[in-house]
């Protein structure tokens, strides 16, 4: 049973990978343990928005199942 984390641009950085698989649990614990793996990663995420499943995800207590992905975007800069 896995999540996938995909981090990208500044948060890319941050953890030094582009991502990172965990137990399914609820959004915010896994987050939580992001930084713990990567403390880097704490100063970017307020900043960031956040894809479940290609779908915005505004509920941080919205249970993670097996197979899904969480995508953490920080804001870009494009031109």
């Amino acid at each position: 049973m896995a999540v996938t984390l995909r981090f990208y641009a500044a948060a890319r950085k941050a953890t030094g990978t582009s991502e990172m698989t965990l137990e399914p649990s609820v959004a915010l614990h896994l987050l939580d343990q992001a930084v713990a793996a990567h403390p880097k990663l704490l100063g970017v995420l307020p900043q960031c928005s956040f894809l479940l499943d290609e779908v915005a995800l505004h509920d941080f207590d919205t249970r993670v199942l097996d197979g899904s992905t969480l995508d953490v975007l920080p804001p870009f800069a494009g031109g």
